[in-house]
This record gives C-alpha cells, sequence and structure tokens, in this order.
C-alpha cells in the first residue's frame, strides 16, 4: 500500500495536545510551548489560537498560561459512551443474529449521518457491504431513521432540505415523504428501510433510548428482504425493541415500557 507524508501543521498541533498527555503539566505558556517543541514563536502561536478558537486549549486569564479544553472531555466521553453502549449491546447482537441467522448493527449519530459502531454477521447470510467505522446517510437507512425520528425541528429540518442522495429507485428523496416516514418511525417505534440502499437487501431498526425523547443509537438486522420479511413475521420487530430497552437499562439506567403491539 502506499505511503502518503503527515501534513505538518497538523503533526505540529496534536504534538501541542500531546505535550500536555507526556509532561503531566496542567498548564504552559506560548514561549514554553515553543521550547518545549522547537517551534518558532510565531508557528506556536498560530497554532494554540487555532486550538483555543476551537476550544481544544483554554486560556487562563490570570496567567496567560494554557491548559487543555473542555471539547477534549466531550470527545473522550462520547468514545468512552460509544465503547460503554458496544460491550453491552454486543451479546444481544450476537444472540438476535444466532436466532435469525441475518446481519446485525448498531450505529450513531456521527456529523450529518450515521457511522457503524458494531456489526455482527451470520455465517453463510448474505454479505452486507458494510463494516465498523462507515458512515452512511440518514434518510435511507432504518438505523439513520431511527436517529432522524428523535434528533431536534431544526436538525430535522437540515435534513429534509438538504440534498437527499438517491440509492435506488426505493430511496426516499422528496422532503414531504420522508417527513411522513419519521412520523411512522415514532408512531411505530421502528424504521424500515425497503432496498432504499441495495435492491433485493431490506432491514428493519429499532431506536436505543438514553433519555425521554433522546435516542443515543441504533440497532438493525438486515438481510434479503424476503428472508427480512418473514423474521418480521415471526417476531422479530417485537424482540429488537426489547433488546433496545434492554441496552438502555443497562447503559443508561433509562427504564421504559415496550410497546409489543407488532403483529
Amino acid at each position: 500500500m502506499a505511503t502518503t507524508k503527515n501534513v505538518q501543521s497538523i503533526e505540529r498541533a496534536f504534538s501541542i495536545l500531546e505535550l500536555y498527555q507526556r509532561t503531566g503539566c496542567s498548564e504552559y505558556s506560548l514561549k514554553e510551548i515553543s521550547n518545549e517543541l522547537g517551534l518558532n514563536k510565531s508557528t506556536a502561536f498560530g497554532l494554540i489560537n487555532t486550538l483555543t478558537n476551537l476550544g481544544y486549549l483554554r486560556q487562563n486569564s490570570e496567567n496567560q498560561k494554557y491548559a487543555l479544553g473542555l471539547k477534549l472531555l466531550s470527545l473522550s466521553n462520547t468514545v468512552k459512551v460509544q465503547n460503554i453502549i458496544i460491550r453491552a449491546a454486543h451479546p444481544y447482537l450476537e444472540q438476535i443474529c444466532r436466532k435469525y441467522g441475518e446481519t446485525v448493527h448498531c450505529a450513531v449519530r456521527h456529523q450529518g449521518g450515521v457511522i457503524y459502531v458494531d456489526k455482527v454477521e451470520a455465517t453463510g447470510s448474505i454479505t452486507i457491504s458494510t463494516q465498523v467505522g462507515t458512515q452512511n446517510d440518514l434518510h435511507c437507512t432504518g438505523v439513520g431513521k431511527c436517529l432522524l425520528a428523535y434528533m431536534s425541528p431544526e436538525e430535522q429540518e437540515r435534513i429534509y432540505t438538504g440534498s437527499l442522495r438517491t440509492m435506488t429507485y426505493n430511496t426516499i428523496t422528496n422532503s414531504e415523504r420522508l417527513r411522513e416516514e419519521i412520523r411512522r418511525v415514532r408512531q411505530n417505534g421502528y424504521a424500515v428501510d425497503q432496498e432504499e440502499i441495495s435492491l433485493g437487501l431490506s432491514c428493519v431498526a429499532v431506536p436505543v433510548f438514553s433519555a425521554r425523547e433522546t435516542a443515543a443509537c441504533a440497532i438493525s438486522v438486515s438481510g434479503m428482504t424476503s428472508r427480512i420479511q418473514t423474521a418480521t413475521a415471526n417476531g422479530l420487530i417485537d424482540e429488537l425493541k426489547w433488546v433496545a430497552s434492554s441496552i438502555s437499562k443497562n447503559v443508561f439506567d433509562y427504564e421504559y415500557a415496550v410497546p409489543m403491539d407488532h403483529p
């Protein structure tokens, strides 16, 4: 595999953040950072100023020194929560995979879409071309629709009025149709992808709540359309709802009544 050169400015920015980790010192002045890392003062100032504006560093107004910012804590907490979700959810995903023989995913919101944080693929099932770390759209995935259904009205509107990418002729690309679809997700407690990403493949998904009206992640089962239809008729959706409620309770200590009204 071909190698590419690192971007020097990014390397230098990270070297500033890593300085605090390496030394254990809580604060540094501009001059100290410049000397420690062998950077000229103007270069160091530009990097520090950018990191401060972005929230990765903060300046002490009393001594003008710089400390790590709360943005890093936010990122750390996000990674920590995702890891906790994966550990708690994985046994349930394996259980569903074994029972129905289909691929199971767990996904979270990421920027303007979703990112898969866990996947269990059934032996012998049709291969689903997703990998952990793969990003996908909100409007045409089951997990994406579950997360979109519980975003703020302002965030939803940005998706509805934005570019809705066409994946197949079944993809919902009309904003009004998507609004109606999301209303059904909230009403029914689950979402479907009916060959909207890939012809012949469908999925069902449910949200996992961290609090009332707050979806932390979503889990889904994907496979050939005929097999998903059969699994749905055999209680898949109710089982997914039960699994989601168990994850909500175990990870977020949020307990709610699970509507088991799907035929």
